[in-house]
């Protein structure tokens, strides 16, 4: 009888999952408690970021320039390196983001386990940690890439094949078949990539946490986010849905208020390269820029703090842990 007793009692006790509304509730939660900390976080990539496309693109300013007040009516010829600064800006971005993911997944996790980590704390965790970080962010674009490029190889291959057929005559017979392919190898790109995503999901929120390696990480992740990607995709379309709707009032406010100072600049008769109008021009850049930045902070912080929440609920489903304690 006292048995029977304790097993009832366990039951009524035991930790129930979060449902979609409540892991929607908690992140928002999460995110209004400890915003400065989460946004300080995402700050590091996200000014990064900005700084290096800015420099890049002053630089490509600078050296197109001369074309520019040339009023020639000739093509502009960018310089043969500009690419290459492009291609060798994505390897320091992907350095940054290797410490910056376990730094805000470790603040996210510690947050809603009602534990706060300060921003030094999370960096300092993440930089010991670099290593297995930038290692888990390499086999996670190689799970994405080298599928799709099989497959664009096969969408390139097909291309050739349809248009050697044109050349000989046979093209509608070619493209009949083809194009529906190519079709369908484009939806199964976006398919694919949606679904590898989904199912790395947890990687670095478990990768931090349980302190396991790159692999074990994405394989914790693939088993905790077995038969939850539909429950995580919606959870994380609709946290995109809220921030891309803030991006798109706040560049409207932008665009209003630059209608407003263009429509001054005609009264007052500001012209077209005077000083004037590139100090208007200059804030205008700045002000979207800003905007954008900030729009980027949320994003990161809204998107950390999501797969934090997601992270513990699958392991309260899988492993049978004790919930995160309550907000106030």
């Amino acid at each position: 009888m006292n048995e029977s007793s304790g097993i009832q009692a366990v039951a009524q006790t035991a930790p129930a999952p979060m449902t979609f509304g409540q892991i929607l509730d908690r992140t928002y939660r999460l995110m209004r408690k400890h915003y400065r900390l989460f946004l300080g976080i995402a700050a590091v990539p996200t000014a990064t970021m900005l700084v290096l496309i800015g420099a890049a693109l002053c630089f490509m300013f600078a050296t197109l320039g001369p074309q520019l007040t040339r009023q020639s009516a000739t093509p502009l010829v960018p310089p043969p390196w500009l690419p290459i600064i492009f291609v060798l800006l994505y390897p320091v971005i992907l350095l940054v983001y290797a410490l910056y993911l376990p730094a805000a997944s470790l603040a996210a996790t510690q947050a809603d386990r009602g534990v706060v980590a300060s921003f030094r704390q999370a960096y300092d965790v993440a930089w010991s940690r670099f290593g297995r970080s930038l290692w888990l962010m390499v086999l996670c674009m190689l799970f994405l890439i080298v599928p799709i490029v099989v497959i664009a190889a096969l969408i390139g291959g097909g291309a050739a094949l349809m248009s050697h057929g044109a050349g000989v005559g046979s093209g509608p017979a070619y493209a009949f078949f083809l194009v529906p392919l190519l079709v369908l190898l484009y939806i199964g790109i976006l398919v694919y990539s949606v679904l590898i995503m989904l199912r790395f999901a947890v990687a670095y929120p478990a990768c931090i946490e349980e302190d396991l390696t790159a692999w074990k990480a994405l394989q914790r992740s693939a088993s905790l986010t077995s038969g939850a990607k539909g429950r995580i995709f919606l959870v994380l379309l609709v946290v995109y849905a809220v921030v891309y709707a803030l991006e798109i009032v706040c560049i409207l406010v932008l665009v209003a208020l630059a209608a407003v100072v263009a429509f001054v600049a005609m009264g007052a008769h500001v012209t077209v390269g005077s000083l004037a109008f590139v100090i208007l021009v200059g804030l205008g850049v700045f002000a979207y820029a800003l905007v954008i930045g900030v729009c980027i902070l949320l994003s990161y912080a809204a998107f950390t703090t999501a797969l934090a929440v997601l992270y513990h609920d699958q392991r309260l489903r899988k492993d049978i842990l004790v919930p995160a304690p309550p907000l106030e």
